[in-house]
């Protein structure tokens, strides 16, 4: 096999310094345009919605009813699998029946190991989905070595299977989309690039140049995973070699396998938000397991934020874009490097867990924030001037007790930061603004001068608490340099951390980061979400997408999501659901579940809900369910145990991604899995 050093110089990460227009304000990937039926991706066009049918293809009049659900609920394409000649040939019923109903939604033909059905499918279809892992290739998790010219007669082989459909597609005004997904990268693929981001974007690309090489370019292009930090950096990747090939195909984001309900809403926010923070992204599909109906609610308001009007592109921070560089890299997932902060309950920044934290109310009782798995951390205390800072010893020593750190804010008022060093944990204050930068920095020393070794210092920098000495050509630029003159200042006391506020959190963090970077300071973030109170909003959305996408970055040590709106039970799951998302804190099971379709084997819906029944008790446990072999062993590589529809009525059981039992009847397969669990030690008795 070539080793990955022989690999040309133009896939290693590190030779790529742009994947996006903007790195810290929005600014969208310009693409070409390519018609779906009426309808346009990429361009001007805004995010479209789209989705997927789960009915069996060959069951013509639930598919159309499935499809007129979608499109009254606002989804703008419709995909539709066909894994035979029979299923591609009855697209032209389903697509008759729908245009006699007055429906005339562009749809999509889902491919997977069948070229001729594909074929068939451009016929009927207005878009044609093909996996490069299993067009022409075989996933058998083979070793094998290829020499270079080896490898070439491979593409040649390939060419000759994918030509036909590029002719057809082209000849047919049909788009296609070339959808690679991390769980069905083919062996050869694996055996030269490994399993890895690079190794998903080049399968991607072979397809493409087949595609060019006959004049054709209706394409959009997809590089999909259940690990956000492995499909971020695969859209990236993509990007990068975009522009370095001088190509402006749209993309199509989606976290694959994203499970269902809570769970699989936030992890679709992080993966294809934090795209979408970025500038990437023309199409979206939320796969959840459930019915897919309501994937388009949960699209539609992960897209709202580039949808809408309050997300113009902003040209206010060229200065920034030219001045700063990030050190980060954004192709493979690093945490940035931070310095210790200790308090007594626990310390952050550094090599400790990314810590969680709430905002305490007269209504919130202490009790609730502390009980449980997912319990704050961090409780935030606003205490205002007037209030009397009596009886908070005892109330210190509560918080203390359950495992949390007191952090009373201050916010800009000196004589309550002074008076809270008496008993806090942490104190939260930010000078007022209105002083000059010498009265600015003694009143910051002031607090540092009372404070002991044991008790931290956050820094709390928002819109509202930029001196006027540091004001640049946006606000964002301010609280940077703002950052950088207050870490100069504490530079002799180093239990201290930046606490970020700001309506545009992505931007501002990344700005911070990069500029502290550039003077070689590891100040831990602390990241501290607040809903936008001038506009509707949706927090588990929001939140997921700004918390989420820098998460992915390695930016932020701690995170305070805080609506008034929510309970702080509510608050806590969120919170932890956003840091399980990203991998960085595992706090209960883990469950990668497919969503359904016309090729599913079994009830994915009533499968997967049995078996978090049977097995959500087990923290740290990586479980994925599959309702057919499509995706399931590769995207199960990343799991512990994996339940795979294998035939109608039979299930194959995974250890990682190697078989271990075949052909399981469905009734016995719950009790199996639970007896590989068993049989590996990690199984535990359910407590409840």
């Amino acid at each position: 096999m070539e080793s990955l050093k022989n690999i040309p110089q133009i896939l290693n990460p590190s030779a790529f310094t742009k994947y996006n227009e903007a790195r810290f304000s929005y600014r969208r990937r310009f693409t070409r345009e390519v018609k779906v039926g009426d309808i346009g991706i990429g361009g001007a066009n805004p995010i479209r919605i789209q989705s997927m049918t789960t009915s069996d293809t060959m069951d013509t009049k639930a598919t159309i009813q499935q499809t007129i659900a979608l499109y009254e609920a606002g989804c703008e394409i419709v995909r539709i699998t066909a894994p035979s000649i029979k299923d591609a040939q009855n697209l032209k019923n389903i697509r008759d029946g729908l245009r006699k109903a007055g429906i005339k939604i562009p749809l999509v033909a889902d491919i997977h190991f069948t070229p001729n059905a594909a074929v068939e499918a451009a016929n009927y279809v207005e878009k044609v989905r093909i996996n490069p892992g299993n067009y022409a290739d075989k996933k058998k998790f083979a070793v094998l070595e290829y020499s270079n010219s080896a490898y070439d007669a491979e593409l040649l082989r390939i060419e000759e299977t994918f030509k036909p459909l590029v002719l057809k597609c082209k000849e047919n005004g049909v788009a296609m989309r070339i959808g690679t997904n991390h769980g069905s990268l083919s062996d050869r693929i694996m055996n030269r690039y490994g399993d890895t981001p690079i190794g998903m974007v080049e399968s991607a690309l072979e397809f493409v140049r087949i595609c060019e090489a006959y004049g054709y370019k209706e394409i959009v292009l997809s590089m999909k995973s259940s690990n956000t930090q492995v499909m971020i950096a695969a859209y990236r990747l993509l990007a990068a070699r975009m522009y370095e090939l001088d190509m402006d195909y749209p993309f199509h984001l989606g976290v694959t396998e994203a499970g269902d309900g809570e769970d699989g809403r936030i992890k679709s926010a992080v993966g294809i938000g934090a795209l979408l923070e970025d500038g990437l992204g023309d199409t979206i599909r939320v796969s959840l397991t459930e019915d897919s109906v309501f994937e388009i609610p949960a699209a539609r308001a992960i897209a709202k934020r580039i949808n809408g009007s309050r997300m113009r592109e902003q040209k206010d921070r060229l200065n920034l874009e030219r001045s700063l560089n990030e050190s980060r890299n954004p192709f493979q997932y690093g945490r940035r490097w931070t310095q210790t902060v200790e308090t007594p309950p626990f310390n952050w920044g550094g090599v400790h867990l990314v810590r969680v934290g709430i905002h305490d109310r007269a209504e919130t009782s202490l009790e609730t924030c502390l009980a449980g798995d997912t319990r704050a951390e961090l409780i935030y205390r606003t205490v205002l001037p007037e209030s009397e800072l009596n009886n908070f010893s005892e109330y210190k020593t509560i918080i203390n007790k359950g495992g949390a750190a007191l952090a009373i804010n201050a916010r800009h008022h000196l004589t309550v930061a002074l008076a809270s060093a008496a008993f806090a944990d942490v104190v939260v204050f930010c000078p007022e603004r209105g002083l000059d930068e010498a009265s600015w920095s003694r009143a910051l020393r002031s607090v540092i001068e009372k404070l002991h070794e044991k008790q931290a210092l956050e820094i709390s920098l928002s819109a509202d608490s930029i001196p006027e000495f540091a004001f640049g050509e946006s606000v964002i630029e301010a609280m940077s340099v703002t950052a950088s003159h207050a870490i100069r200042v504490c530079a002799e006391f180093k239990n201290f951390s930046i606490g970020l506020h700001h309506k545009e959190l992505v931007y501002a963090a990344r700005a911070i980061a990069a500029r502290l970077a550039k003077e070689q300071q590891m100040t831990p973030l602390i990241l501290h979400w607040t809903p936008n109170k001038d506009a509707d909003h949706e927090t588990l959305f929001e939140s997921a997408t700004a918390l989420g996408s820098l998460l992915c970055d390695g930016i932020g040590d701690a995170v305070v999501l805080d609506d008034p709106g929510l309970g702080v039970q509510d608050i806590l799951r969120l919170s932890y659901n956003i840091l399980q998302a990203t991998r960085l804190r595992i706090s209960k099971t883990e469950f990668i579940s497919c969503p359904s379709c016309g090729r599913t084997l079994f009830d994915l819906q009533e499968v997967t809900a049995r078996i978090k029944s049977k097995t959500g008790h087990l923290k740290g446990v990586k479980i994925a369910i599959m309702g057919c072999i499509v995706n399931g062993p590769g995207e199960m590589a990343d799991a512990d145990f994996g339940y795979v529809g294998a035939s109608a009525g039979k299930i194959n059981l995974y250890v990682g991604k190697d078989l271990v039992e075949r052909n399981i009847d469905m009734a016995e397969a719950d009790g199996k899995l639970i007896d590989l669990i068993k049989t590996k030690g990690v199984w535990i008795d359910n407590p409840n």
